[in-house]
């Protein structure tokens, strides 16, 4: 390691910049957000850093750099596109002992900035030695992902709790775990969007009680592909303790899961019987867990609370007295309609979304002549056993034959596959593709605008 990365708390410390382009710029506004008493020099400076500097009371002196600049300050920075002014500012800078960054130059620097992810007040920088700038950033940009923006409200939270828990808990050991435990416990998220009443509650309870408090998320695994995962999603995945899921989440979403997570499959199979009881049983897991102060997951394909138990699912929890959350997934109309090129509205053809499940307490049980209306798209979801009597009873309550449909086979997964047709011929084309669940149909006028796949 031949750096070491410190922070500098620049509030009020006397700081300079050399130079005034859009480099100089970008290191101005850094330093602003630090609270540094700056002072700007450069020949010709632009409006921009004009401009930044006269909104924020900066002095900016037009005129060469002189040694005598870098006397007093703490940091330096050179930015100028001067390879010799860059090389004088480095020297003055180290005759007088000062700490100096030459933008892109690691070896006229005695100070490197890093890639910084800011969540104010955590920072986290990513720094290659100057040895590659781009790969730091880019490293920066993958964690940004990971950290949830409200992740600085979280520390606000903490810190001004860390006296309370001091006074509770003098062992610095037990302290320790306890912010380990709550950490992971439903506080972080309640702090985290500034429910406060509701994060005192939970940290009271931990206090009380450690480890009693745990958290029910209702997710949503998307169509598929894991990479259409919320961020959110994921961050549920990878802290779970355990995870309840159904048969449609795909392997790529299940491998995202922590490691050593329990995984249970309570997803329901052809001809299974029950459905009630099982519902029941699966309830009474997600309490019990729940209670027991884990994290539990409860993962659905699509979206949690489109087409699934998900709304009995929250309701007994609610009445349990069980905190939960739903985070919402990317649903399979939308993904279906994204694969197959149709826009689920359109100004001229489609004015309503109408969603139907062709699945209703094992039967078909639809308003028909709704959903044959005109002037707008109709989303027909779990149907590949059915598509035929769909089609037949659409067209029987007023759907021309001849209206355009399409059917999507196991959108977004590498199977995936799309069969356009009309209300007449669809569900013939759909068994000669021999087409695999789950399927998803749209019709419409806009279902004109998909292709046939290639097998």
């Amino acid at each position: 390691m031949n750096t070491l990365q410190i922070a500098l708390k620049l509030a009020g410390q006397p700081c300079l910049v050399v130079g005034g382009g859009a480099v100089a710029r970008r290191k101005i506004e850094l330093l602003v957000a630090a609270k540094a008493e700056l002072k700007v020099v450069a020949v010709a400076p632009g409006e921009e850093v004009l401009d930044f500097c006269g909104k924020h009371g900066i002095a900016v002196e037009r005129r060469p750099f002189d040694a005598l600049d870098v006397a007093g300050r703490l940091l330096v920075i050179a930015a100028t596109d001067d390879a010799e002014v860059n090389a004088e500012v480095f020297a003055a800078c180290r005759r007088h002992g000062v700490l100096v960054n030459c933008v892109d130059r690691g070896d006229l620097s005695t100070a490197i900035f890093p890639a910084i992810v800011d969540r104010d007040p955590v920072t986290v920088g990513i720094s290659t030695g100057g040895a590659s700038p781009t790969l730091a950033r880019h490293l920066r940009e993958r964690i940004e992902i990971l950290l949830p923006t409200s992740l600085g409200a979280l520390a606000g939270y903490l810190g001004s709790r860390r006296e309370q828990i001091k006074v509770a808990m003098p062992d610095a050991a037990d302290r320790q775990k306890f912010w380990d435990r709550v950490l992971d416990s439903l506080l972080g998220d309640l702090a985290s969007r500034g429910n406060l009443e509701g994060a005192d509650a939970v940290l009271a309870a931990e206090l009380a009680s450690p480890g009693s408090t745990g958290l029910v998320s209702l997710v949503g695994g998307g169509p598929g592909d894991p990479e259409l995962l919320t961020i959110r999603a994921l961050r549920c995945l990878q802290r779970a303790d355990v995870v309840y899921h159904d048969k449609l989440v795909s392997t790529g979403v299940l491998e995202r899961c922590r490691r050593d997570a329990r995984r249970v499959d309570v997803g329901r199979r052809a001809g299974e019987g029950g459905s009630r009881n099982r519902q029941q049983g699966i309830n009474a897991q997600l309490v019990d867990d729940a209670r027991r102060g884990l994290r539990v997951v409860r993962l659905k394909g699509g979206d949690p609370l489109v087409f699934s138990r998900g709304g009995e699912e929250i309701a007994w929890l609610a009445d349990q007295d069980v905190p939960f959350e739903v985070v919402p997934g990317v649903t399979a109309a939308s993904a279906c309609a994204a694969i197959a090129g149709i826009p689920l509205t359109h100004r001229d053809w489609a004015q309503s979304v109408c969603f139907v499940t062709a699945r209703a307490h094992g039967r078909l049980d639809l308003d028909w002549t709704e959903a044959a209306k005109q002037d707008q798209t109709l989303v027909v979801y779990m149907g590949l056993k059915v598509l035929a009597s769909v089609c037949e009873r659409l067209v029987a309550a007023g759907a021309d034959a001849e209206t355009p449909a399409a059917a999507v086979s196991r959108a977004t997964l590498p199977d995936q596959r799309v069969v356009a047709g009309s209300l007449g011929d669809l569900a013939s084309r759909v068994r000669e593709a021999n087409l695999k669940g789950p399927l998803t149909t749209v019709v419409g006028r806009v279902a004109s605008l998909a292709g046939d796949t290639p097998p």
